[in-house]
């Protein structure tokens, strides 16, 4: 199926679609030839009829000898006497006096007698029969030859010339198939081969080279216009895709001096409880805004921009970075699994993925527990794991929700519902499926596993 994929296309495709037209128009012609051979073979059949008995006639000429008795002919033979074969022969001499053959009606000798030396003279014989005399001097001596259509073959010889025909034609159709099949193979992938340029240059457009457009240099006229076109919506895009861009820088600008500022005025407060309580609020206020960001970057991210990653160092910076933060709540972290595990994808954004998923591990498990974290080798990915209390089965997939905030029991606060959306968008992007299950013994295990594609 691969093959004839390769040779005349998939379903629906252009290149099918050619062929199948082609061959169409060319099944036809090989239909119309036919008809016309069959017309023309027809139209002729009398002169090709005509033409084969006088070849008969001079090849019996050839053989008689006058100065053999009999004229060198065997009147026994079966060609003078058999009632087999296509032809009948029957050989006369001057006076009208059978040499060999049974064609001895008087019509048919008066009909003889008036024939030209050396010129073939069509004999009219009973019922569909055909018959061509001829007048030869040899030794100078005078012989008529008859050569006439056999009524029981006669039918059977038609079709027997008709086949003969078709069979000496039918080999130049069957080439000239094969050259049009093999012009129209040749004809089709050249005529495409635009359109796997362009396939390959739209390929390499996205966030990292927006600029690129597509060549309209080298593509057939008809299509000319349409690719103006989608040049003109990648013109678009990229003026989106940087303003949101700007849109981005300006927020992260105008959001995070401020909150540096608020930052510096609650720690003049002298009210303890306040200033903790502040402190919080900003604290949480630039977190969320943090993962805005990261949330914007994971939607826009392509694979265009990755490289190989190793899950297990990842793994190592993420329990790095939290270890401290995991000590002061009661709590540790560990990874274990496999050492080196290599995957197409972008470092920053898996790093930002996976540290989602242990923060809220950290959050939701009990303290003096552990949370795990597990490299996994076949698939790739990994696996995060408490001792928490479990997510209910309906919250499973409506946490990946951006904004859906689920409050669980171990846990007095709730997220922004902005996390695991983060999880999700970076899981999509590296074609990988993130899942949160129960855990044998307790608690949540957060899967997050690369197809095999990817």
């Amino acid at each position: 199926m691969k093959v004839l994929h390769r040779v005349i296309g998939p379903r629906r495709s252009l290149k099918r679609s050619l062929l199948l037209n082609i061959l169409a128009a060319l099944c036809f012609c090989i239909l119309l030839a036919g008809a016309v051979i069959i017309k023309e073979f027809y139209e002729h059949l009398e002169e090709n009829i005509e033409d084969a008995l006088t070849d008969e006639a001079y090849e019996i000429v050839s053989q008689i000898d006058p100065a053999r008795a009999g004229y060198g002919l065997d009147a026994s033979a079966l060609r003078f006497q058999g009632i087999e074969g296509n032809y009948r022969y029957t050989v006369f001499d001057d006076g009208g006096g059978l040499i060999a053959g049974g064609e001895t009606s008087g019509e048919i000798w008066r009909q003889l007698a008036a024939t030209t030396l050396g010129l073939p003279h069509p004999i009219a014989l009973l019922g569909d029969r055909r018959g061509i005399g001829l007048r030869a001097r040899i030794v100078d001596q005078e012989v008529v030859i008859l050569v006439s259509t056999f009524p029981k073959g006669n039918n059977q010889t038609r079709f027997a010339s008709l086949l003969h025909e078709l069979e000496e034609e039918i080999w130049w159709v069957i080439l000239g198939l094969v050259v049009v099949l093999t012009s129209t193979l040749f004809a089709t992938r050249q005529a495409l081969s635009p359109l796997r340029s362009l396939s390959d240059q739209a390929h390499q457009i996205g966030p990292s080279a927006a600029g690129r457009r597509l060549d309209v240099a080298q593509v057939p006229a008809e299509i000319a216009p349409l690719i103006g076109d989608v040049n003109k919506a990648f013109d678009r895009l990229e003026q989106g895709y940087q303003a949101q861009r700007d849109f981005s820088a300006n927020v992260a600008h105008e959001i995070r001096t401020p909150i540096a500022v608020l930052r510096s005025s609650i720690d003049r407060i002298t009210d303890p409880e306040l200033k903790t309580m502040l402190t919080q609020d900003v604290d949480q206020l630039d977190r969320i805004f943090a993962q805005l960001i990261d949330l914007s970057r994971a939607d826009a991210a392509l694979k265009t921009s990755f490289e190989p990653v190793d899950l297990h160092s990842v793994a190592v910076q993420v329990a790095t970075d939290l270890a401290q933060s995991a000590l002061r709540s009661g709590r540790s972290l560990s990874v274990t699994g496999a050492e080196t595990v290599l995957v197409e994808g972008n470092a920053g954004l898996l790093t930002i993925a996976l540290s989602n998923v242990v923060r809220n591990a950290l959050q939701y498990t009990p303290e003096a527990s552990e949370v795990e974290i597990e490299v996994l080798a076949n698939p790739a990915g990994w696996r995060v794991l408490d001792r928490g209390a479990g997510v209910p089965d309906n919250l499973k997939t409506a946490l990946f929700e951006r904004f859906n905030r689920g409050t669980l029991a171990n846990s007095n606060s709730t997220g922004s519902g902005i996390g695991l959306a983060i999880v999700k968008s970076v899981a999509q992007s590296h074609n990988a499926t993130s899942i949160i299950q129960d855990r044998e013994g307790g608690g949540t295990a957060f899967s997050f596993i690369f197809n095999a594609s990817a």
